[in-house]
């Protein structure tokens, strides 16, 4: 599931990193400006699963985009006719 994570340094890192049989996916990337306690850096949620798991979070993310995409268009259809 999706965990807080940040780093120590302002190098945002990659939104999908394969690391042997691991898949991390990152998002909601925030850049935290230098403070006196901490130097700029960034902080995201993060998910690490395996090369399985990941194909199946891809199919229903791809999936749960499309549907997104058509509710727009739809709502948008919607407001044209009232």
């Amino acid at each position: 599931m999706w965990a807080k994570a940040e780093n120590s340094e302002s190098t945002r890192p990659l939104e999908i990193e394969y690391s042997g049989s691991w898949v991390i996916i990152r998002r909601d990337f925030k850049l935290i400006e230098e403070t006196e306690e901490f130097p700029e850096h960034y902080e995201w949620q993060e998910w690490q699963m395996t090369k399985d798991q990941y194909e199946v979070y891809k199919n229903f993310e791809d999936l749960i985009n499309e549907q997104s995409d058509a509710l727009v268009e739809l709502a948008d259809l919607i407001s044209e006719v009232v």
